[in-house]
């Protein structure tokens, strides 16, 4: 072969390499082109839809306590001022003792309240020693009060029909606890 062959052969090559070329960067160009054309045409349109609003709590949570029948509500929120049973009500115990107080609740609240058991607490020598008095507390009626509904519970103290001498004088107090839950 000749140098004119060779250099023929030569060019030939390289013609063909740029033909190729040429080819693969127009079919880039061509993907591109219609890459950026596939992404605008499949835009899609949205819209939102939004919600706003406004919370609160509880406006109060209030269990009332009455002696009087319900004539006199208060907020008895603690022992330090807690409702006083009236003083005679358990006054001059005797044997066989069987007295009885009314004790009144009242759901004050804007919401409803669940009810709990009473929780009475007795102190002193009245309620101690061999044969002392007994206090129970009966529970509420219902376990839940809607706002502005009462309920009734009683407080009942009894002695012994034998109640030794012992106990002439003794004296006790008695705590009642309720608490209403929302």
């Amino acid at each position: 072969m000749t140098t004119t062959d060779v250099v023929a052969v030569d060019q030939e090559r390289d013609d063909k390499r740029r033909r190729r070329g040429a080819i693969v960067r127009f079919g880039l160009a061509t993907v591109a082109v219609l890459g950026v054309g596939a992404a605008l045409t499949s835009a899609t349109w949205t819209d939102d839809a939004w919600f706003a609003g406004s919370a609160s709590a509880v406006e109060n949570v209030e269990l009332q306590a009455s002696v009087d029948g319900g004539n006199t509500w208060y907020d008895a929120d603690a022992v330090d001022n807690a409702v006083a049973i009236p003083a005679d009500a358990f006054k001059n115990l005797n044997q066989g003792a069987n007295e009885t107080v009314r004790l009144e609740l009242k759901n004050a609240s804007s919401v409803p309240l669940n009810l709990g058991k009473g929780v009475l607490t007795t102190d002193g020598d009245l309620f101690a020693g061999a044969a002392p008095a007994n206090a129970t507390v009966h529970d509420p009626a219902n376990v839940q009060l809607a706002p502005g509904e009462t309920d009734a519970v009683i407080l009942h103290v009894t002695t012994p029909d034998d109640w030794p001498a012992d106990y002439q004088g003794a004296e006790g107090t008695m705590t009642v606890q309720f608490t209403g839950e929302s």
